[in-house]
């Protein structure tokens, strides 16, 4: 398996990482299983991205750019 970034998401009082599929099947594991998380493990493979600040201005332009041009970006995906 490979490095992957994931998003951390608040859903409900709790916080949820989505898993590939990918890395489902590789455990044996569907949706709807149960699984054992040894937080001690895996204090060791999270790590927190961090963002240096041309990475932060970067993000802003693409954002701008989204914002500003959009429905063409939309609009050539279809193509």
């Amino acid at each position: 398996m490979s490095i992957q970034e994931r998003k951390l998401r608040k859903v409900g009082n709790s916080v949820m990482i989505a898993l590939s599929k990918d890395f489902l099947d590789s455990i044996g594991a569907t949706v709807a299983d149960t699984v054992y998380v040894d937080e001690d493990k895996l204090k060791e493979a999270l790590v927190k991205k961090t963002q240096n600040e041309e990475q932060k201005k970067l993000e802003m332009l693409i954002d701008k750019s989204m914002q500003k041009h959009g429905e063409l970006y939309k609009a050539l995906v279809d193509k």
